[in-house]
């Protein structure tokens, strides 16, 4: 579909995008979500996206690494067009779904869970919030544990269990009680101090100690503990990987006190780090395991995965919810499951996403304001720093404008906005990672040699 990429024929936001903006201000609600760019999508293919001013963009995005098998895949469109025409709707909280028993199975086939069963919801904020209802319901414990730097969606039960930003929270009080955060052991940057690259281990230890030490003896009992709620890699904080045996040790820990370990997937999962959760990276099973974004290529499904006991019991019709797991969104699901199997995406995402981290290592090793490279499969993270150390929002925004300029979406995230995101399709190519590489590079050298005035605005 494009041979020449990336392709602006008009400095971006052109004028159509321009006048479709205006348009939003005054009809769409700012809390609907952080405009990171000035970008108006009328198609795609891959891991490619035209704007409606005709601008060809390479996608690190993803629609928030959502758009797993990328745009316009055939078979993904065949599947829906076809599910569409005999039926688009029934209620699976009614009726019974031929396509939700087959996403069921597949997910239960896939998932590092014994005996599971499956509930479905529509994005990842509710299946959090199903998540948390299944634990309470289950152990009759009120206590919630999560980590600091955790996002976890925007529903009121998701809003509550998060602590990314604090302003997602202000002015929603009185929220959901009963919640205590720690520190996620981030290896770079950490509130011990600890080089978590070079002592692992005592990053683990000294985690393990506040939590029993300070947590457990002083804050709340751990039999009043249901659940620990965790993203094996948190995403939006900056794509920051934990030590290899962290989850291992805590599962240890939190097995002796029956708290339930529900790991949040909805970003690292589906294939996302190269295998089909993140959980299997550190050789963890969770009792829940919560998924959505790509599990239907961003087309609104999600869902918990669970220990049998934890879900079998639960009130009928507390979970809910009219369009789950609709026929057209499971057509999506089942598709996009057989594309990623059947096309390796999964070794895909572990091949390109070698070369994207060892490109990401050369530019450390050349430009000193990268203080940290990190992740796995197609889930990347830079940490753009300042020579002190301390985070740098302001350089981070300027390389991400430049590179939209240049026709590379280029997503900044992090607890403190200085981390470049890059979680592309993960059908992407080598050949449009290195471009897309080339065109970050280039972003980087005009942003530090002072040629980028704007910069893009992230969650602050």
């Amino acid at each position: 579909m494009y041979s020449d990429y990336p392709r602006i024929v008009v400095k971006p936001p052109g004028p159509r995008a321009k006048k479709l903006i205006e348009r939003e201000r005054s009809a769409i609600s700012p809390g609907l979500g952080v405009k990171l760019f000035p970008l108006v999508p009328e198609r795609g293919r891959g891991a490619l996206i035209e704007d409606v001013d005709g601008n060809v963009f390479i996608d690190f995005l993803a629609g928030a690494a959502a758009a797993s098998t990328g745009y316009s895949h055939p078979k993904l469109v065949k599947e829906v067009q076809e599910q569409v025409a005999r039926i688009q709707h029934s209620m699976i909280g009614y009726t019974h779904s031929k396509r939700a028993i087959e996403v069921a199975e597949k997910l239960i086939e896939m998932a590092p869970i014994e005996r599971p069963l499956v509930l479905f919801g529509m994005s990842g904020s509710d299946a959090v919030d199903m998540a948390l209802q299944a634990a309470r319901f289950s152990t009759r414990r009120p206590w919630i544990l999560s980590f600091i730097g955790a996002y976890h969606g925007q529903t009121y039960g998701a809003t509550s269990v998060a602590a990314f930003q604090s302003s997602q929270k202000r002015g929603l009080s009185p929220l959901v009680p009963n919640v205590v955060w720690v520190p996620y052991p981030n290896p770079y940057r950490n509130p011990w101090g600890i080089n978590g690259y070079d002592e692992p281990d005592e990053l683990i230890n000294r985690f393990l100690d506040y939590l029993e030490s300070y947590i457990f003896a002083h804050v709340v009992p751990p039999d009043e503990i249901a659940l620990l709620i965790a993203e094996p890699i948190q995403g939006d904080a900056g794509i920051v990987v934990p030590p290899e045996g962290f989850f291992a040790e805590l599962k240890r820990l939190l097995d002796e006190h029956n708290i339930l370990l529900a790991m949040d997937e909805v970003q690292t999962g589906i294939g996302r780090t190269g295998k089909w959760f993140a959980s299997e990276w550190f050789g963890v099973k969770p009792d829940l395991l919560i998924f959505g974004k790509g599990v239907a290529s961003g087309m609104g499904l999600s869902g918990v995965i669970g220990r049998r006991e934890l879900l079998e019991n639960l009130t009928s019709g507390s979970a809910l919810l009219t369009p789950a797991a609709n026929p057209v969104v499971s057509a999506a699901a089942k598709a996009t499951l057989e594309i990623i199997e059947g096309e390796n995406l999964l070794e895909n995402a572990l091949r390109v996403g070698e070369f994207i981290k060892k490109r990401l290592g050369e530019m450390k090793e050349d430009y000193e304001v990268i203080g940290d490279v990190r992740g796995k499969g197609l889930m990347r993270g830079a940490e753009i720093v300042k020579p002190n150390g301390k985070p740098d929002l302001e350089l981070t925004g300027k390389i991400c404008w430049r590179a939209f300029e240049l026709g590379l979406i280029l997503p900044s995230y992090g607890m403190f906005g200085n981390v470049i995101r890059i979680t592309p399709p993960l059908v992407i190519t080598e050949e449009i990672a290195e471009k897309g590489l080339e065109i970050m590079e280039r972003a980087l050298k005009d942003a530090l040699a002072g040629k980028v005035t704007h910069r893009v605005v992230t969650w602050h």
